[in-house]
């Protein structure tokens, strides 16, 4: 029981690392709360491997564990990006209010498509890389040049065009 007690702490004390503030403390917990069933059911180092090596696609339980983790995750960086526990909060309580229900409003179906086609292309690549140490290490490597250099330049190009607001490096403000 004591090296539960060890990782617990260990998870508080990497969101006190953060900052001195409640939100880093309660995203440390967070984080020791979702990990501590492992540990306790001793299921901590079973799924080390990559999901699905070898296949093209995962099975239903290794999708839903997946979208399990990212929602956990996702939801627990809700109180490691907030200004305080009460930000944290209402930013919660606007998630899962009636607009939790309606579809985003984009200004013209243009923006509605790329978007989708833009996390379905991200999600694709990801996938396809997830057997490689480096997640796009060998995109395009065997294309003719001048494919592979437009393919960059695209990117580029879309990281500028879609880039929105300058944003502050996360850790800068540590």
């Amino acid at each position: 029981m004591a090296a539960n007690t060890e990782h617990f702490i260990i998870f508080i004390v990497s969101g006190f690392w953060h900052g001195a503030n409640w939100t880093f403390i309660i995203w440390g917990m967070l984080h020791a709360i979702y990990f501590l069933p492992l540990l306790l059911t001793k299921n901590n180092r079973n799924h080390l491997d990559i999901v699905a090596q070898g296949r093209n696609y995962p099975s239903a339980k290794e999708f839903l564990s997946m979208s399990v983790t990212f929602g956990l995750t996702v939801f627990a960086w809700i109180f490691f990006r907030a200004d305080s526990v009460g930000h944290a909060i209402n930013y919660i309580g606007e998630i899962f209010s009636a607009s939790f229900f309606t579809m985003p409003i984009f200004t013209s179906k243009v923006d509605l498509f790329s978007t989708i086609f833009y996390i379905l292309i991200m999600l694709f690549l990801e996938w396809k890389s997830r057997e490689l140490p480096h997640a796009l290490e060998n995109l395009g490597l065997n294309w003719r040049r001048p494919v592979r250099l437009c393919m960059y330049y695209g990117i580029i190009i879309l990281i500028f065009w879609f880039g929105g607001k300058e944003q502050q490096f996360i850790y800068f403000q540590f």
